[in-house]
């Protein structure tokens, strides 16, 4: 049986929500948790490749 794809994301959007413990957050918090992580990913990721990779 082929699930559709927005099935599919609604699932793996599940798992992430569980896996987090994100489910017990007010929607105002997940944003914000969302917003922060994205930020934070956005700022310190190409430091760390840059550290790995030897190019500084």
């Amino acid at each position: 049986m082929q699930k559709s794809l927005s099935h599919y994301i609604y699932e793996k959007f599940l798992q992430y929500e569980l896996m987090t413990a994100v489910y017990v957050m007010e929607p105002w918090e997940k944003t914000l948790f969302i917003s922060l992580s994205f930020a934070t990913f956005y700022q310190y990721t190409p430091i760390m490749v840059s550290k790995v990779t030897g190019l500084f």
